[in-house]
């Protein structure tokens, strides 16, 4: 069964590792080849490579179709549907998932769209019944270097739209939406009784994570803290919650079938005791929502339900194939979510380095060996999924594990349960639960606090990935100790590795996408500068930890030497702080209109300065020099923002921040202008800036709009784009072309920049 396991996951991940999706015919010739192979050599598993190659296709075709039509973005629509989630996050900011009834102008929309609701008048509950007013636009995501991929996740959880709620009214819910949405409505009912028991105490998400699956619920500090300390596993509902329930209910199956045998009833206490196990473990995973780990662990206990009832055994790789097989087979998309990884990656290292001793380890021993095997196993999935690995996971999983599993797991489902019975019990008991998790956070809050909790994986190169995955398991593998340390030693040097340095002398120079905002980041050989970093968000996120900060370690990059905020504009200072707490830096410098009290953080840079023209310094042979703003004051604060020149090679590189028409005028009059190659065109080519004189004196060959995607400004205006054009300069935009990287190069002309879009081309990434 291991063999078709891994044909199927092979034909899969061909399927997602294609740059366009593949045609129907090609679909359909490998399936007939697969089965031509399988009766030719008569093996059955030589079905699996084009069985999986055929189910993820049509998946993702059918995925592809249900996306919204392009004609529709951007427009007000009516739509009547329903909630078919739990509505998450207060009235300011509401989201929950939406499916559109088919009539009137719904049919022609996605199955399930995924809405924000700003404002909301009031909460919407699960399967209610809405008619909104709504702007709906295509799966999209920002496009960077070691970013994750948004449009994957859309694909994977068929979401066809996404969008915001302009005006709605609430129609309740239908007469059957309790046939019709049982798991739903469970689900809603417990999370609306911790809400109400827990109100907005910080354990109030935890306990809905850990009851429901309902992992937005947490904070965003909270999930910071999870990732740095590896226990980020403890909040999803996992295999080990789902075993452990099945087990509490096989023991109280057994020992209801024993009281009936007691009184004259037939059957075996052991089948008994499995159908408790199998019912409660599909309960609970529904409950959970259906997540990739509570799958791989349904289908587990299944097989084993299956094969003890059956009386029938079943191998150790046979078993852990029929978990995939089975995955695979429900869901042919599961390989884009990280937890499909991750939960079979951490079976399979644990069945691959913690079984065959000829001695029994005892049981202490034997979980120290699973956490040490575990924590280096894995090192190779969360290299490719989150491009870090935690220091201290081994650590703190040791008495994190079981605390939650024995101790704060069953709290919370006892808690919930008698809740739903006796309300004023429950909330008596949540409150309890809730002063255990938060009394208890510190163990997991202090070490992610460390300064290397975390090690951040620069992005691999093949070599440098068969050097990861092969010390992994020479690391764990049965051979002498001087293999395994030789394996341990290549581990390191794959989690040491950084990519080949910029040149001395040279620049280079990538413009980040991060939506309606700014950032750019300015490598040479022994210093990072970072401009700008993008906007925050309503939600509490922003772009300095979503984008800018995966980019800088993908690039091998610990800490950066200088950050700039251009001015008080959020979509320019919105992610900074973000940065300086996750990276770190050496110096700060701020805009005239902003105050360097907004930026005290606990990894505050050592020094602070304001930009000022004619300030220059010198990194690596390439010069940095400020070119505004002057001694002029502004009225308008965009006016004011740092302008840097970039010079190397005989190549420059002008990013003008915000400034509009009355500092490009005063930069000409003082002076301050040149031929440059390279402009980040001012204020994301609105009306207001890239004047005409402005245009002429800077000449460039490159103009780059750092714009969302379809954004509500409509920039970089025509007219401005036209105004570039004219004057000789080729343009590219963020929102088309993702990151955008050029390096200036002495000896050469300056090459086309890497758009990382369309460098990195996926049948769900549209250009």
């Amino acid at each position: 069964m291991w063999q078709m396991a891994a044909g199927l996951l092979a034909g899969s991940c061909a399927v997602l590792g294609l740059s366009h999706a593949p045609p129907v015919a090609l679909t359909w010739a490998c399936l007939c080849a697969s089965v031509a192979g399988a009766c030719v050599w008569r093996k059955s598993w030589l079905l699996g490579p084009g069985v999986g190659f055929w189910l993820t296709a049509l998946q993702l075709n059918a995925g592809l179709a249900d996306r919204l039509n392009p004609t529709l973005e951007g427009h007000a629509v009516r739509v009547r549907g329903v909630v078919t989630s739990v509505p998450q996050g207060t009235l300011d900011v509401l989201k929950f998932r939406f499916s559109p009834l088919p009539d009137g102008d719904s049919r022609a929309l996605p199955r399930l769209i995924e809405l924000t609701w700003y404002d909301a008048p009031t909460r919407v509950d699960a399967a209610e019944t809405l008619e909104l007013e709504v702007k709906l636009r295509r799966p999209r995501g920002f496009a960077n270097p070691g970013g994750r991929d948004n449009e994957a996740r859309m694909l994977r959880d068929h979401v066809g739209a996404s969008g915001y709620v302009r005006s709605g009214e609430r129609r309740g819910r239908e007469s059957n939406a309790a046939c019709k949405y049982p798991v739903l409505l469970a689900r809603a009912h417990i999370a609306s009784i911790i809400r109400d028991a827990l109100g907005e105490r910080p354990s109030a998400g935890i306990v809905a994570g850990l009851a429901v699956g309902l992992q937005d619920a947490l904070s965003r500090d909270q999930w910071l803290q999870l990732s740095r300390s590896g226990t980020s596993h403890l909040m999803a509902i996992s295999g080990l919650h789902i075993a452990m329930v099945a087990a509490a209910f096989a023991w109280f199956g057994g020992r209801v079938q024993r009281f009936r045998q007691s009184r004259g009833a037939t059957g075996a206490t052991r089948d008994a005791s499995v159908v408790a196990a199998a019912v409660a473990a599909l309960g609970y995973s529904l409950l959970a929502g259906w997540s990739v780990p509570t799958q791989r662990t349904m289908v587990m206990i299944a097989c084993g339900a299956a094969a003890l009832l059956l009386r029938r055994r079943i191998g150790v790789a046979d078993g852990l194939g029929i978990c995939v097989v089975g995955v695979l087979l429900l869901d042919p998309l599961a390989p884009l979510a990280p937890g499909f990884w991750l939960s079979f990656g951490a079976v399979a290292v644990i069945l691959y380095g913690a079984t065959g001793h000829v001695r029994p380890l005892g049981l202490i021993r034997s979980y120290l060996l699973v956490q040490i095997v575990v924590t280096l196993g894995l090192v190779p999935v969360l290299a490719g999924s989150f491009g870090s690995v935690s220091l201290v996971s081994a650590l703190v999983n040791l008495y994190a594990i079981p605390l939650y599993t024995l101790l704060i797991v069953p709290a919370v489902l006892v808690s919930c349960a008698v809740a739903i019975i006796a309300e004023d019990a429950g909330t008596v008991m949540l409150d309890w639960t809730g002063r255990l998790i938060e009394s208890t956070w510190p163990l997991i809050e202090v070490p992610a606090s460390w300064p290397l909790a975390t090690w951040s994986i620069a992005g691999l190169d093949g070599i440098g990935w068969v050097a990861l995955v092969l010390g992994a398991l020479a690391a764990l593998s049965p051979l002498p100790i001087l293999g395994r340390v030789a394996g341990g030693v290549l581990l390191a040097t794959a989690c040491l590795w950084r990519p080949a340095l910029v040149p001395d002398g040279v620049a280079r120079v990538t413009i980040l996408d991060v939506g309606q905002g700014l950032s750019v980041v300015i490598e040479t050989r022994r210093h990072t500068l970072v401009y700008d970093a993008g906007p925050s968000f309503r939600t509490g996120s922003d772009t300095g930890q979503l984008v800018v900060v995966p980019f800088l370690r993908s690039r091998g990059i610990r800490t950066v030497d200088r950050v700039v905020v251009s001015h008080d504009d959020d979509d320019h200072k919105g992610g900074a702080g973000s940065v300086l707490v996750l990276m770190g830096a050496h110096a700060l410098t701020l805009g005239p209109s902003l105050r360097a009290s907004a930026f005290d953080h606990r990894r505050a840079p050592l020094t602070r300065d304001t930009c000022r023209r004619g300030e220059a310094w010198s990194w690596d042979g390439v010069g940095f020099r400020w070119v505004h703003p002057g001694d002029v004051s502004y009225q308008r604060d965009n006016d004011s923002s740092c302008v840097l020149l970039v010079s190397a090679g005989g190549h420059a590189a002008l990013i003008t921040g915000d400034i509009e028409a009355e500092a490009e005028s005063e930069m000409a009059r003082a002076g301050a202008l040149a031929a440059v190659d390279i402009v980040v065109v001012p204020h994301h080519g609105s009306r207001t800036s890239s004047t005409q004189d402005f245009v002429t004196a800077s000449r460039p060959r490159w103009a780059v709009y750092a714009v969302g995607y379809r954004n509500r400004w409509n920039f970089p205006v025509q007219r401005v784009v036209e105004r570039w054009e004219q004057a000789g300069a080729r343009g590219v935009r963020t929102s088309e072309s993702g990151a955008i990287t050029f390096e200036l190069a002495p000896g050469r002309v300056l090459a086309q920049p890497i758009e990382w879009r369309r460098e990195h081309p996926r049948p769900w990434r549209d250009p």
